[in-house]
């Protein structure tokens, strides 16, 4: 009993930030600006899709802390550059490992 109550708390607690934006969002038409303002919980979020893209185009199925740091780096900088770019062309302007 304890597990199946920590599985439904664990599940509600993950899947807040994913129920706040109840509209479908296309992930290749926010802008640099719309990402760096959306906040924390929407920024970690699309950070976990750009990874999930990313590694869907490379077959890499590995995810660790140094990759999303780099990750996270380069979309900054990239961002703050760039704020009318798309976050689809930061994606494509991340340099190869």
């Amino acid at each position: 009993m304890k597990k199946i109550l920590m599985a439904l708390f664990l599940t509600s607690v993950l899947c807040a930030p994913i129920a706040s934006m109840a509209k479908d969002v296309d992930m290749a038409k926010i802008t640099c600006k719309e990402f760096a303002e959306s906040g924390k919980d929407s920024i970690s979020m699309m950070m976990i899709w750009i990874d999930g893209y990313m590694s869907g185009k490379s077959d890499n199925t590995v995810m660790n802390e140094e990759w999303m740091d780099t990750l996270g780096t380069h979309m900054g900088r990239f961002c703050a550059q760039n704020p009318k770019k798309t976050i689809m062309a930061a994606i494509e302007a991340m340099p190869e490992n």
